[in-house]
């Protein structure tokens, strides 16, 4: 899992995917947001089918499509000159995330339960997260050397094909408890929904990672660019200043379940939130070279949130057979929720101004905020597999 980690989640053309499109492809920023919502929406649509192959079929055999997917699209940016063969890939992409998300930590969750250890998930889970950050640290801070001058970085997604193909090769060495599908897919569907309305503290929980996923995206996504560009780096320091973000985020990961043991997931929830809110309303409120450092700092949010969402979501779930249907609601949530936001935001950009774009999104904010008084510590949920 740990090999999986690092193959999949080090995209190195992360820092110059704006730049990429807009700057050397020639798309507007709308049609950046336009991609991006194709792909989040996909996604959104994807996941919970997905989720439900992966509970009956197997999250091995999931995980190793979603690398082959990865390094598929990767190919096809690679060779896109277009919005059509970008939008082609994004569909890719969101093949990619909805096989994989749900599958990786219910796999996990489900194997440390089976020894009786899923009180020790959230610690396996912050390590993981901590070593994919700082291998995408040490990425993300190469990344330059594939980038040309003007910004083409069709070389950083051809070198993340390639780092796809060895997590394919991992997943086939994962090993899952066994598991009997004994209901029809129809009755399984049934019966992860009424999980979801009835499981106490789970909507409120996916609401809140939905809405800090959003702001979190944004920051190392949409902004990322055009503010560094405002406080004038120059484009070949976007790789390390990316790098500094998954390096703290790495610790954060690390850090994470003993900061909740310290204070609890109610307090650290909060703290996330409310660090967001402030590092938005700062961007829009005083900008400059202060920004960068100002922008640098969700790195923390990055780290702490994944973890913290995807541990509570599991100590929730009573039926681990439907444990991976239930977790593709977590990124249902996310994808859908910033797709929609993305593309109104990527237009507001070109429409209006990049602060009014930073101060809504400091207003977002106060939504996971308020919903994170809400958040609870429980045991481990380990009931039978209703």
């Amino acid at each position: 899992m740990l090999v999986y980690q690092l193959s999949q989640h080090v995209p190195l053309y992360w820092p110059y995917m704006f730049v990429f499109v807009t700057s050397v492809r020639g798309l507007p920023a709308s049609d950046f947001g336009l991609l991006k919502s194709v792909y989040y929406l996909a996604v959104m649509a994807a996941e919970v089918p997905l989720g439900v192959v992966a509970d009956r079929m197997g999250r091995r055999t999931t995980l190793f499509l979603a690398a082959l997917a990865n390094c598929f699209a990767c190919v096809l940016y690679a060779a896109g000159s277009g919005f059509a063969a970008y939008a082609a890939a994004e569909l890719v992409f969101a093949l990619t995330t909805a096989l994989q998300s749900g599958a990786d930590s219910a796999l996990l969750f489900d194997a440390y339960a089976a020894d009786d250890r899923a009180h020790e998930f959230g610690r396996a889970k912050g390590m993981l997260d901590a070593s994919g950050l700082v291998a995408a640290t040490a990425a993300f801070s190469l990344a330059g050397l594939l980038v040309s001058s003007d910004g083409d970085a069709t070389l950083t997604y051809l070198a993340t094909g390639v780092l796809s193909l060895v997590g394919a090769a991992a997943a086939l060495g994962l090993r899952e408890p066994p598991r009997v599908a004994t209901v029809r897919v129809r009755k399984h569907v049934a019966n992860a929904l009424r999980d979801l309305v009835r499981t106490p503290g789970l909507v409120a929980v996916l609401a809140y990672g939905a809405l800090v996923y959003a702001a979190i995206r944004a920051a190392n996504a949409l902004v990322w660019n055009p503010v560094l560009a405002s406080a004038e780096v120059p484009i070949g320091v976007y790789g390390v200043l990316t790098g500094v973000v998954s390096l703290l985020g790495a610790l954060a990961a690390w850090r994470t379940d003993a900061w909740r043991r310290r204070v609890g997931a109610t307090a650290l929830a909060v703290a996330i939130a409310a660090s967001l809110a402030s590092m938005y309303a700062l961007l829009a409120l005083a900008p400059g070279w202060w920004s960068v450092p100002i922008l640098l700092a969700h790195g923390l949010a990055l780290g702490v949130a994944p973890v913290l969402v995807v541990d509570l979501l599991n100590r929730r779930i009573v039926a681990s057979k439907r444990r991976a249907t239930l977790l593709s609601f977590e990124s249902m949530f996310q994808r859908g929720t910033y797709g929609v936001l993305v593309y109104a935001a990527a237009s507001a950009l070109d429409a209006s101004s990049l602060a009014s774009v930073l101060l809504g999104f400091a207003l977002l904010c106060a939504v996971p905020l308020a919903l994170a008084v809400r958040i609870r510590d429980v045991a481990p949920a380990l009931g039978p597999a209703r």
